[in-house]
């Protein structure tokens, strides 16, 4: 039943994308001249939000600085701004083709992460914060190498996450086809819900909460010395 769940899912992300696909074809293109622009970050900031298809690379450190490297034309449309507390990476049309699209991003403090629309954020360095929020949604990626005392990680709609490095505590939920991968962060305590054939993979020493519906997967690594779990015939929770 939750390989029939998976499929279903998959099937009907697989929908959504090709029609944001097939819209991206009338977009902007690019046209093949990149240049690097470096931009003056206005106001202070600790989330980040990144969304339509953008690449950002993030680099924790001692100033905070962003650069853009893409396609001449295609600076104008490729939006940077501090709303709030919250630096918004986007693009402002639809981009059909690029030799590139990144954003480079350096900073001091971070408490949340988001990637949406088909977007890809990597981290070139260990994120270290003692409250860290991850959120992936509609066809992103998030590749990232933390330290952290308190994580939460939000998938869905056919996203991935994928971590590595330590957490005292993680809250992971996925839903809707999406993928929480965790097997390299070390925790102590874990929360996990995955539903609507999503998985989730990870790592804790003492204490595991596994919750999943629908044809979710739990897989976990470790000897967690309690274990609380729950599923249903769709669904299942296992050790690694």
């Amino acid at each position: 039943m939750n390989t029939l769940i998976k499929i279903i899912v998959t099937s009907i992300l697989s929908l959504s994308l090709f029609s944001c696909n097939f819209d991206y074809n009338f977009g902007v293109k690019g046209n093949g001249n990149v240049t690097t622009e470096e931009r003056t970050i206005e106001g202070t900031f600790d989330h980040i939000e990144v969304s339509r298809g953008l690449d950002v690379y993030l680099t924790q450190g001692d100033t905070e600085s962003l650069t853009v490297q893409a396609d001449e034309n295609l600076h104008d449309i490729i939006i940077t701004k501090v709303e709030g507390n919250t630096l918004k990476i986007y693009a402002d049309e639809n981009i059909s083709y690029s030799e590139a699209q990144k954003v480079k991003v350096s900073f001091k403090t971070i408490r949340k992460i988001s990637a949406a629309s088909g977007s890809d954020v990597y981290g070139t360095n260990t994120i270290s914060s003692v409250d860290l929020e991850l959120d992936t949604a509609s066809g992103s990626d998030m590749d990232l190498e933390v330290k952290v005392s308190n994580l939460v990680c939000n998938a869905a709609s056919g996203s991935d996450l994928k971590l590595k490095g330590a957490a005292d505590t993680l809250v992971a939920n996925a839903s809707s086809g999406s993928d929480i991968n965790a097997t390299d962060l070390m925790t102590l305590v874990t929360n996990a819900k995955a539903s609507s054939g999503a998985d989730i993979k990870v790592n804790a020493s003492k204490e595991l909460t596994a919750k999943t519906s629908s044809g979710g997967d739990i897989t976990f690594a470790g000897n967690p010395e309690k274990i609380n779990k729950s599923d249903d015939v769709s669904s299942t929770v296992n050790q690694h």
